[in-house]
């Protein structure tokens, strides 16, 4: 069974919502002057555990779903309408609720750990050097996802301990990202190079994260820089792209060598992920996708992206299907026709003991996300250089099942693309590359394709109304925020 990190959470981090952190009782802080080098790392470990609680409604699960279904390629069926629609989803306050108040209790507690940390006087700088570096790629992390879906947002950075701390205003969306970045870079300096403990962040995760954010607002020269950083030490790091996508995405793997940042999930009751269930249909246990399904959503074949993808390319077959084979037969999956005709499969899991137990990892950055990052960065500074040709070239290669360090006539793009060509190459092969993992959207919105991309999928679907072109690209704050921040309306 995949190694699961007990997540022990003491005083300093105990905060059971975003909506009990706002309420009037102040709460109690802990000194952490008073533990050892153990119970300090059992500690960090709490900061992390609202990223990957199972019932937690965060990436495993709302945003997992929900984000995954506002890719132009995907649509939610009958149960999950509001999710495919955009302007639906988006002038719905909450959609995003259950989602704000996890992130702002991990927010919560890596700022209580910080300034306990700054108050300590008896641990070694060594050891809380380590400390401060995942408690700031925590809180980094988590704002520049609040950022991307909500915009403007409350800036916290101290710990929320009387009513006067409740008020805050939004800070504005530049303002945020310098916080992010400023988190990242102290975070790559204070992370180790690795990890005998996967789910813990590391200094090529920072470097990553950060490469991501330049990525986003348009620091073309950052975001290949620091990726390059990244490439160049990726022997120091461990990461390199693995040949298998089932070792990638295998349910009892603790960890691969292409795992950059994941959020770790078990074969375990309530430890583990909803993916794989989500995607699967009524079937899923004989058909060998995941011990229950619900059917919450599915592929739209028709859509550009997926009309053209080559069915050469292993990732196809092994991230979309419309049959499966049960006790020898070949059975057509369940579908809604005049919707989608392909289901997700990217995650499975038959031997999970329950939906909450699915063991399939979920990925923050991949070794894949480097190299695509690259590619695109390199780019649009210079061009599509040989350098920039390689690194997308190796995502190519593993996905057609030929050596990643060999140039190959099969996988590798045309020579001679113009700059724009390529850069629309990788947006294509980041969509490939990328399914079910939650990206597309933020792609779509941050390159501008976003009217684009849906008017070509709004051309061919049989109900245009289910994919309308969205009129804003940011959710509404919810009303836990709106109800208890004075200053947020």
């Amino acid at each position: 069974m995949k190694f699961k990190i007990l997540y022990i959470l003491l005083a300093v981090t105990i905060v059971t919502s975003c909506k009990k952190l706002l309420e009037e009782e102040p709460k109690a802080t802990a000194t952490l002057g008073e533990l050892d080098p153990t119970t300090l790392d059992q500690t960090v470990i709490g900061v992390y555990e609202p990223l990957t609680r199972s019932r937690g409604r965060l990436w495993e699960s709302t945003v997992g779903l929900g984000l995954e279904l506002m890719s132009e390629y995907a649509d939610g069926g009958s149960t999950q309408s509001n999710w495919s629609n955009y302007n639906n989803v988006m002038n719905q306050p909450n959609s995003f609720a259950q989602s704000w108040t996890t992130l702002y209790e991990a927010i919560g507690r890596a700022n209580n750990l910080i300034f306990n940390l700054n108050k300590n006087t008896t641990l070694s700088d060594a050891v809380k050097k380590k400390a401060y570096g995942e408690a700031y790629f925590v809180r980094g992390y988590c704002y520049y996802f609040a950022v991307r879906v909500w915009g403007k947002v409350p800036l916290r950075l101290q710990p929320i301990v009387n009513t006067n701390d409740v008020a805050l205003a939004l800070s504005p969306v530049n303002v945020i990202y310098d916080s992010v970045i400023a988190d990242l870079k102290y975070a790559e300096t204070a992370l180790p190079n690795t990890t005998t403990s996967p789910g813990r962040a590391t200094a090529g995760a920072a470097k990553t994260a950060l490469a991501d954010v330049y990525l986003t607002l348009g620091q073309y020269t950052n975001a290949r820089d620091k990726a390059k950083e990244v490439m160049d030490k990726k022997a120091t790091y461990g990461y390199d792209l693995e040949p298998s996508l089932a070792t990638v995405y295998s349910p009892t793997l603790a960890t691969n060598k292409e795992d950059v940042f994941s959020l770790k999930f078990s074969q375990i009751v309530d430890k583990g992920a909803f993916m794989a269930s989500y995607w699967a249909d009524s079937r899923a246990k004989a058909a060998g996708y995941s011990v229950s399904g619900n059917k919450f959503g599915g592929i739209i074949s028709i859509a550009p992206l997926i009309k053209n993808w080559d069915d050469n390319d292993l990732r196809k077959k092994f991230s979309t299907y419309s049959s499966y084979l049960i006790n020898g037969v070949v059975t057509a999956a369940e579908i809604e026709n005049d919707i989608y005709d392909l289901r997700m499969g990217k995650y499975k899991d038959p031997d999970a003991p329950i939906d909450t137990g699915n063991g399939n990892d979920f990925y923050l950055y991949r070794f894949a996300d480097v190299l695509l990052i690259f590619a695109e960065a390199e780019n649009k500074v210079n061009g599509p250089t040989d350098a920039a040709y390689n690194a997308i070239n190796q995502v190519r290669r593993r996905a057609y099942g030929v050596p990643i360090n060999t140039p190959s006539a099969t996988a590798d793009l045309p020579a001679g693309l113009s700059g724009a060509a390529f850069d629309d190459m990788v947006f294509r092969e980041r969509g490939y590359e990328f399914i079910g993992e939650c990206k597309r959207w933020f792609d779509m919105v941050r390159t501008n394709r976003v009217a684009q991309t849906i008017t070509g999928v709004n051309a061919v679907i049989k109900i245009p109304s289910r994919k309308p072109v969205p009129s804003k690209f940011i959710f509404g704050l919810p009303d836990v925020e709106l109800q208890n921040n004075p200053l947020a309306n």
